[in-house]
């Protein structure tokens, strides 16, 4: 067939066309192209730091074990005395089936029961990796205690979880092994001998809407401490983990000795004088919240995989402390707690020892801070008594305060700087009571001061 100068012009005039809708399709995804930034700003998960992971139920564990009986309550605040009853217990857990109960004062009868009080409020789903559930939903959706009746008659085979702020729960039928039985019976045999690790207590109650508290009927002798810290690790292991690309990251030195070490998306800022990180990871792009499902699991398989819970001496770990969800930020403040000889530490100042802080915002990590040593111990340096239950009272009468804002009760350690020795990088840890007002920890006798405006009037 000939080519005539007709032909040519429609093959011309055909590829132009070609041509003109290709461009226009070109333009059109390079208009709606949106890059994958939530892939490329979360930390990457594959590098794992530090020391060897730890189990949930060795993170997240009560703050004070309570015995009833025949109207007397028994209980203490040490964690190795509380271990030696909660460890078996979560271990022989199961549940079959739950169902919310409305009638409080029936749900919590306390008579011949084991009570675990938990810092804070825990979430459903870390019910379900606690303990053994059948299958189904979860209808309580936070709990902070778990109550446990009677085990010996075989009859009462229920455990319930209680949340205490809104005085609501959930019976629970369980499993109950004859070992559990056996472990109920033997628990409640040694409560008043001499070998028992439990102490006499009275309970507290500010209104009939608020919960009720279990406070040492006498003082409490505990010893006070003088420590000296050593290094945890190197501010560039975290970079390793934290950073995509390490080869990226550029470091700046600001003000105070501090450096910044960014790829241009996410900053690790490093505190040297005092061995202080805090990690940013930017925000998603997505302009829509999406509730945090399981935010404490997040946080605990985040913090794991990243020098974890553990520090070097045996007698410390990181427990679960605070967690704090915000609607009006859309995030949710996951805190994990130093805890040493058996009682949590809490810090006058926010760059100390004492917290492990994981934020999270819609599912991703957004902030990771943490102190980069860990503490030694040098020597015990004095005995103090902790104030008894009519002391404890008198103290909250005079404080400054709403005492119906209380959420919790504990006995911990406040660690402060040791001024005296320049020569080493000494703190000193103190015994006293600490109570909870909404979601902050303040010293009892300086609940005048409690920082925050929670609680005060």
């Amino acid at each position: 067939m000939r080519m005539t100068k007709k032909h040519l012009e429609t093959i011309k005039t055909i590829l132009l066309n070609v041509l003109v809708i290709l461009s226009l399709v070109l333009t059109w995804q390079i208009w709606t192209f949106e890059e994958d930034y939530e892939k490329e700003t979360t930390p990457t998960e594959n590098k794992t730091v530090g020391v060897k992971e730890v189990d949930l139920n060795q993170v997240i564990k009560p703050n004070q074990v309570v015995f009833h009986q025949d109207d007397r309550h028994f209980t203490s605040f040490e964690r190795k005395t509380i271990d030696s009853y909660y460890t078996d217990f979560i271990s022989g857990t199961r549940v079959k089936s739950v169902m919310m109960v409305d009638n409080i004062d029936s749900l919590v009868n306390r008579n011949e029961s084991i009570e675990f009080v938990f810092p804070t409020s825990l979430s459903n789903d870390v019910l379900k990796s606690l303990v053994s559930v059948a299958k189904g939903d979860i209808p309580l959706e936070v709990f902070d205690r778990i109550i446990i009746p009677s085990a010996q008659s075989g009859k009462n085979n229920e455990v319930i979880f209680l949340n205490s702020s809104n005085q609501n729960g959930m019976r629970a039928t369980v499993d109950v092994s004859s070992d559990m039985k056996a472990w109920f019976s033997d628990n409640f045999s040694t409560l008043e001998s001499s070998e028992s690790k439990v102490t006499r207590a009275r309970s507290y109650q500010i209104s009939d809407n608020t919960p009720v508290f279990y406070l040492p009927t006498n003082e409490i002798q505990m010893k006070s401490y003088r420590v000296s810290t050593d290094e945890l690790t190197n501010i560039d292991s975290f970079i390793t983990a934290l950073f995509p690309d390490e080869n990226a990251v550029e470091e700046n030195t600001v003000i105070n000795s501090s450096s910044l070490y960014t790829d241009g998306s996410r900053d690790l800022k490093y505190d040297k004088p005092s061995d202080y990180m805090v990690f940013q990871n930017p925000s998603s792009t997505s302009s829509n919240f999406v509730a945090n499902e399981a935010p404490i699991m997040n946080a605990y398989g985040f913090i794991n995989k990243h020098f974890g819970f553990q520090v070097s001496d045996p007698n410390d770990d990181y427990f679960l402390s605070e967690w704090v969800t915000s609607s009006k930020t859309k995030t949710d403040r996951i805190t994990f707690r130093l805890n040493t000889q058996g009682y949590p530490v809490f810090s006058p100042s926010q760059d100390d020892l004492d917290e492990i802080v994981v934020t999270l915002k819609n599912n991703e990590i957004s902030t990771y801070k943490r102190m980069l040593k860990v503490i030694q111990y040098a020597n015990d340096t004095d005995t103090s008594n902790i104030p008894s239950y009519d002391e404890v009272i008198s103290l909250l009468d005079e404080g400054n305060f709403k005492k119906n804002a209380i959420t919790n009760f504990t006995i911990g350690y406040t660690i402060t700087p040791n001024r005296s020795d320049s020569l080493y990088d000494d703190y000193e840890i103190v015994p006293q009571w600490y109570i909870k007002l909404n979601q902050t920890w303040t010293p009892l006798q300086n609940v005048d001061q409690g920082g925050d405006d929670i609680g005060l009037e």
